[in-house]
């Protein structure tokens, strides 16, 4: 089954939500039903492998040259460092945020069995 996310924009209030439908129908749904900027992102599959044993447990503070900034976590590979993380989050626009510069709060490896 087809499911499509959708990032709606009304002022400054960001709402997100799932419709079990294609892009293209979710563009058109929202094209004739939702007010404000929207965003339309399909899943087109997985990849990758589900052998992952370890993994990095990432906390990270953004900022854009502007001094706005934003925090988020994630899971990155094991065999990535410091500087792989900052050169792939630079340029990147993340919540609303250029990213200028970024900051690692804390990362720890973490074990899945």
């Amino acid at each position: 089954m087809a499911k499509s996310l959708i990032r709606n924009k009304l002022g400054q209030k960001i709402k997100s939500f799932y419709v079990p439908a294609t892009d293209v129908q979710a563009k058109d749904f929202a094209d004739n039903f939702l007010d404000g900027e929207y965003e339309i992102l399909a899943y087109v599959g997985t990849e990758g492998s589900d052998a992952v044993t370890t993994a990095n447990d990432v906390n990270v503070m953004v900022k854009a040259s502007d001094g706005t900034k934003t925090y988020f976590s994630f899971l990155a590979d094991s065999t990535k460092d410091e500087n792989a993380i900052f050169t792939a989050l630079k340029g990147l626009t993340l919540n609303g945020v250029l990213v200028a510069e970024a900051y690692i709060l804390g990362m720890k490896q973490v074990n899945f069995s």
